[in-house]
């Protein structure tokens, strides 16, 4: 294995002596993208939920929204805080909170790694402005959004089937008073610390993935690159092409797939100056997304390498994601005109846009979440 690294190393390196000019545009492409879109949609997300570990709020979650994420999907509830950042900020945030809860030893491993398969998903931001202006066409964000995010809940649905013996049997709940109770007695138990300590192990934390994330993005773009030059992203047309044949996607499509493969806005940038209608585009575009490209599996990777949580779940299930997503596309197209449609004029409200904006959304979610679980104990005793 490690001469196939050393391998890649070198040809990424002759990539970029070959055509420096290239390469460098590719680098700054890449690196353009992270500091103006990932780092800000994911910065946020990263901090507040190492302080929700940090401050006992997640042993508090893991308690009080155990009736909810339990009957679903066999999950403690501390689960829910994983879902919510995973939705609403994109990848890898879902894996960053699922390593923090497996090294507090409030998930198990296979809790995790069934975590891991469902709660990371492509951002609402980046779905409602980077691939709409890409393909540009407001609402095309809206319609990708409505097959990816229930596609995954479904296999979240699905996996509780994958559940451990122990995790198969909800526990009696307990009355609203002591659910409440038992959580606040795990979020007092906390060991407190000085704020200025847990916002400096907090940041520095949250930096150390927004980095790693930004070295991956870079890797792999300039992986893809030497591909290109050296000629093997021909075996990866060939296959890729049944994909085309399955969704009767024109021929000129499959450069964006294999790009889309490694790293996605790459992907979804080649499938929008594809000669290709808006529909095909549309589907192509759903199949990257699905997938979520190498660049986010490594990325996923690497924010729970310390901790042994594997990807056994996680793999396959983007691979039934980039399928299924598309198929529930081509089943909802007969009925809408993505030019005349109830989402053609679609724009966001410009608040949403600022850094970290999501955040409230999640928390009136979160807080939703929380009344339907206390009052689920209620109407239980």
């Amino acid at each position: 294995m490690n001469i196939f690294y050393i391998i890649t190393v070198i040809g990424i390196l002759l990539a970029i002596l070959q055509n420096p000019a290239e390469a460098l545009t590719t680098a700054q492409t890449t690196l353009d993208s992270w500091w103006y879109k990932v780092l800000p949609a994911l910065l946020p997300f990263f901090i507040i939920s190492e302080l929700c570990a940090r401050l006992g709020f997640i042993n508090a979650l893991s308690i009080w929204l155990t009736p909810i994420m339990q009957p679903l999907f066999r999950l403690p509830g501390a689960a829910a805080l994983c879902l919510l950042l995973g939705f609403f900020s994109g990848s890898p945030t879902g894996g960053s909170v699922a390593a923090n809860l497996r090294q507090q030893n409030l998930i198990t491993r296979n809790e995790g790694e069934r975590m891991l398969a469902f709660c990371n998903n492509v951002g609402p931001l980046y779905l409602l402005i980077t691939v709409a202006a890409l393909l540009q066409q407001p609402a095309v964000g809206v319609w990708l959004a409505l097959v990816q995010y229930p596609v995954n809940l479904a296999l979240g649905l699905l996996l509780r089937f994958f559940a451990r013996d122990n995790q198969l049997t909800p526990s009696r709940p307990q009355s609203a008073a002591q659910l409440w109770r038992s959580g606040l007695s795990a979020l007092q138990n906390t060991t407190p610390q000085p704020i200025s300590l847990l916002l400096k192990q907090s940041s520095l934390q949250a930096l150390t993935n927004i980095g790693m994330i930004g070295a991956f993005m870079l890797c792999f773009s300039l992986l893809l690159l030497a591909l290109k030059q050296s000629g093997l992203i021909l075996l990866l047309h060939w296959l890729l092409s049944p994909l085309c044949y399955l969704f009767d996607l024109p021929p000129a499509i499959l450069p964006g797939l294999c790009d889309g493969f490694f790293e996605i806005t790459l992907g979804v940038q080649a499938v929008a100056a594809a000669e290709a209608d808006l529909f095909g585009k549309l589907l192509a575009a759903s199949i990257i997304l699905g997938w979520s490209s190498l660049s986010i599996h490594s990325q996923i990777a690497g924010v729970v390498s310390h901790t042994d949580l594997t990807l056994r779940y996680y793999l396959p299930c983007r691979v039934v994601h980039c399928l299924a997503a598309p198929l529930l596309l081509s089943l909802l197209g007969p009925h809408f005109n993505l030019a005349s449609s109830t989402f053609a004029d679609f724009s966001l409200p410009a608040w949403l846009l600022l850094p970290g904006a999501l955040l409230l959304p999640a928390l009136v979610l979160l807080l939703l979440m929380l009344c339907l679980s206390f009052l689920i104990c209620h109407r239980c005793n």
